[in-house]
This record gives structure tokens, C-alpha cells and sequence, in this order.
């Protein structure tokens, strides 16, 4: 069975093309492909699956303006503890651009709590 980190960020105002172009610069900047291109090729690493974004256009609630899930991996017993500090790493980083939007993070039903000091989700609780 498969697990998940779903994130969705909501506000009035669509997103700028300074914070799409952002975004996509963050997302590049953490991704996996490499990772799932060698597990693929030699069964090593982990089974990481692409950050998934999906289109704002088609958005599951009013006001959505950033949503998306993501697998974590979970070949192995740190697999998913490394997705998971993984992507919420580089959604603390998109948090920061779309700082004025009201997020929920969470993976399945374990809801990732935001920390005002670190500018991070606080993945100690």
C-alpha cells in the first residue's frame, strides 16, 4: 500500500509568473529524476515518483492555486523518512513564495505542521 504527501495552497490572487517561474525552478532544482532513472536502470535507491503538480485550472476546491500529491518511496525502512523530509523541504521552499496563501500539508492523515521560526514544516510532530 502506498503513501502520500498532498499539499494545497489557496488564496484569491492566481499565481504571479514571477512565483510560477519560482516554483518551477524549485521543483527542478529538487528533483528526482535521476534517482528514479537509476533505480529503473539497476534497481538501486530508492523508488522515488516525480513532485506532482497538478493543472490549476482544473482545482478541486475554490481558490486553488497550487495542489498536487507525490508518492514517497518505500523500498526500503528509511525510503519513505527520506521522501518525506525530501518533499517537505522543497515545500517549505514553495511556501516561502506563496507566502500569503493558506496551505495544508499533510501525508495520508497526518497533517505536517508549519513552524514560524524555522520556515519549515515541523516534522518532529
Amino acid at each position: 500500500m502506498s503513501v502520500s504527501i498532498y499539499y494545497t495552497a489557496q488564496r484569491k490572487q492566481k499565481l504571479t509568473e514571477d512565483e510560477q517561474e519560482a516554483i518551477h525552478k524549485l521543483i527542478s532544482d529538487y528533483s528526482v529524476d535521476q534517482e528514479i532513472e537509476k533505480y529503473v536502470q539497476t534497481g538501486e535507491g530508492y523508488n522515488w515518483t516525480s513532485f506532482d503538480v497538478y493543472n490549476p485550472e482544473i482545482s478541486t476546491e475554490e481558490d486553488v492555486i497550487f495542489e498536487g500529491s507525490t508518492q514517497l518511496p518505500d523500498n526500503s525502512e528509511e525510503a519513505m523518512w527520506e521522501g518525506v523530509q525530501h518533499w517537505s523541504a522543497l515545500l517549505s521552499q514553495i511556501r516561502c513564495v506563496i507566502w500569503d496563501a493558506e496551505w495544508h500539508v499533510h501525508i495520508d492523515d497526518q497533517v505536517l505542521l508549519w513552524d514560524d521560526e524555522y520556515v519549515e514544516y515541523d516534522l518532529s510532530k
